[in-house]
């Protein structure tokens, strides 16, 4: 499906409206030319901003409302968590590589959604830096991420979800889809699949209060997926991956190596991969019935 594309200047003026609007929020940057130009960027591609109040918390996001009845989600991953071993102040990321694929996604509704602090300078402080470093997966980061997805679908005027996680934010994907009903697909790029693993092999420290998406599978064990890793990575090792699918009988995961570190190639790789492997998962997805209309007439949120 094509991507709509606003005409640049009306686009342009109602982003630096709604950014404004964000600004006065609190959920500008704490270098708010980061956020400026992630706005600016996505502008052209159809996308606005958006602050979602979520589990105490207000996620940075970015929303595209073409319509369609499935909204894509691009969550991305953990920033800078931690920075010279120890948890950062602000997990901003430097380059949002979960963004750099939503850019790329013809779906007409995509949602790109970031993690608790990063481009919110309100939350970005030490007090609440265990939220990205060792609580980065806690049930309260679920479920904040899933209260923010729930505003947008109902923006969007969505009733089902496709998943994509980058790094931490595949992680985040697979607690999101056991969590959630309304998911027809999962798709993890250099993900974090199973943080016991990771934190043993890599000898890190564990991540107390974490879920462990590993884990977490018995609901999920239908849901067609693909996870991708990097045959360079040296953050998430390739074996992270096979390890996950190991866990358990799933009736359609499928792993694909990508000739990339964890950083470096997934942006320029991600058009093709697009094209020959997620988009035809999203076409074969089974879809359950749209739900029931409410008394309101309006259809309603839960799948």
């Amino acid at each position: 499906m094509p991507t709509r594309r606003p005409s640049l200047l009306p686009a342009l003026t109602a982003l630096l409206a709604a950014f404004l609007a964000l600004a006065a929020s609190g959920c500008a940057s704490s270098s708010p030319n980061l956020w400026q130009g992630l706005v600016i960027k996505s502008g052209p591609h159809g996308f606005v901003p958006a602050s979602y109040p979520a589990g105490g918390y207000h996620l940075a996001a970015l929303l595209r409302s073409g319509g369609g009845g499935e909204l894509v989600v691009y969550l991305e991953g953990d920033g800078r968590a931690i920075v010279n071993g120890r948890p950062s102040r602000d997990p901003t990321p430097n380059t949002p590589q979960a963004l750099e694929l939503a850019l790329q996604d013809p779906a007409p509704s995509v949602l790109y959604l970031t993690r608790i602090g990063q481009y919110v300078p309100a939350y970005a402080t030490y007090e609440n830096s265990l939220l990205w470093s060792d609580r980065r997966l806690a049930p309260e980061v679920v479920e904040a991420a899933s209260d923010a997805i729930d505003r947008a679908k109902s923006e969007a005027g969505a009733y089902f979800l496709h998943l994509v996680g980058y790094s931490g934010g595949g992680g985040l994907a697979v607690l999101l889809a056991e969590k959630r009903g309304d998911v027809l697909s999962l798709v993890t790029v250099a993900g974090l699949l199973d943080t016991e693993w990771w934190v043993q092999t890599r000898g890190y420290r564990p991540l107390t209060g974490s879920l462990n998406p590993a884990d977490r599978l018995d609901s999920i064990l239908n849901v067609p997926q693909l996870h991708f890793y990097g045959t360079l990575d040296r953050v998430i090792p390739p074996e992270m991956s096979k390890v996950f699918a190991s866990k358990g009988p799933f009736s359609s995961l499928r792993r694909l190596g990508v000739e990339s570190d964890h950083y470096n190639a997934w942006t320029r790789a991600w058009g093709e991969l697009l094209e020959r492997y997620v988009l035809p998962l999203r076409r074969t997805a089974v879809k359950p019935p749209p739900p029931p209309l409410t008394d309101a007439g309006a259809r309603s949120s839960e799948a």
